[in-house]
Parts: structure tokens; sequence; C-alpha cells
């Protein structure tokens, strides 16, 4: 398991916030997991406002597992 961080990413003030964290639980590489991962995102965390969007980045100092 892969952890991400969610982070919301507004555009006028080129800042982003951490608004959450994922877990991807999928074994193996279905060709759209981040895909999949971000529209989860979208949905758990929506945005504020039009000039604000989702983003997710893996930790890549943590895994769920404990290996990198």
């Amino acid at each position: 398991m892969k952890a991400y961080t969610v982070y919301r990413f507004d555009y006028i003030r080129q800042e982003r916030e951490v608004v959450g964290k994922l877990l991807e639980r999928r074994s193996k590489d279905r060709g759209n997991n981040t895909e999949a991962l971000l529209r989860l995102a979208r949905k758990l965390y929506p945005t504020s406002s039009l000039d604000s969007h989702i983003v997710i980045t893996p930790d890549l100092a943590i895994s769920a597992d404990g290996n990198n």
C-alpha cells in the first residue's frame, strides 16, 4: 500500500495546503490507479472555489506497509 498526500492548490495565491491523505490499496497496477485516486480525492475533498484544484503526491518517506 502507498500513502498519498492530498493538497488544495490555489492558483491566485500560488500556494498549496494539505487537506488530507489517501491510501492506495491495490496490489497491482491496473493502468489507472493514479487517476482513480485523484477522482476519489476530488470527491472526498471538494474545492472551495473555482480558482483552486486538488493535487495528490505520493509520500516517499513513509509507506503504509513499511517499504519504500
